[in-house]
């Protein structure tokens, strides 16, 4: 279903509804006053309960087309592990990450991914890779960052994260974090060297900037 047809659907069930519901308080009201029959109440009871299906339409159309057909190309199973690619995504919002918390590999680069976007990770306990290139994440989202447990690959560039954001950030990073990617936020190499020597010279962790 196009996004023209949703916008359509909702918008006649909405109307549908609303000139149902006014019917039927005028009618409920003659009713109540004994000027009409119970009876008469059925046609905008129908109208109204109409108007609720034809909007409700888009909704359901979406929740059905994912749970059978799925995310198409955007998802891939990759030696076991879930990986989910929401960048470019054009729907409204990210809850469809909610209904895949296996997810291991996310990437969701787009300027309408923000700090309360990242909430939704919270819940993703086997996330390890995260890649929100060129989104408005800025450094609060950096706390919630930091409470991901299998987090690894962290990719930011040319996002809204500030230098001293990103030292408190690598000050207590995610405990298996060993690379991440800030290039185009003029992040200083001394912070990232810094986190980087903190790993006592085991060459585990690096950093693009």
């Amino acid at each position: 279903m196009s996004e023209q047809i949703g916008v359509v659907l909702l918008f006649v069930g909405l109307i549908a509804a609303t000139v149902g519901l006014f019917w039927l308080l005028g009618r409920g009201l003659a009713v109540l006053f004994g000027k009409r029959q119970a009876r008469q109440l059925l046609v905008p009871l129908a109208l109204l309960g109409g108007g609720l299906v034809v909007g409700a339409l888009p909704f359901a159309y979406q929740h059905v087309y994912l749970r059978i057909v799925g995310l198409g190309e955007r998802e891939r199973v990759l030696d076991g592990e879930r990986a989910l690619n929401l960048t470019g995504w054009d729907r409204d919002g990210y809850g469809i990450i909610a209904q895949r918390p296996d997810v291991a590999i996310l990437e969701m680069g787009n300027p309408d991914v923000t700090d309360e976007t990242l909430e939704l990770l919270v819940d993703l306990p086997k996330l390890k890779e995260l890649t929100l290139n060129d989104s408005g994440v800025t450094d609060v989202g950096l706390a919630t960052l930091a409470q991901l447990p299998a987090l690894e690959t962290l990719r930011l560039a040319r996002t809204k994260v500030t230098p001293e954001g990103l030292r408190r950030f690598l000050d207590a990073p995610p405990q298996r974090l060993s690379q991440i990617d800030v290039s185009g936020n003029g992040i200083p190499t001394t912070i990232l060297r810094q986190w980087k020597n903190a790993a006592g010279g085991s060459g585990e962790r690096r950093y693009v900037n």
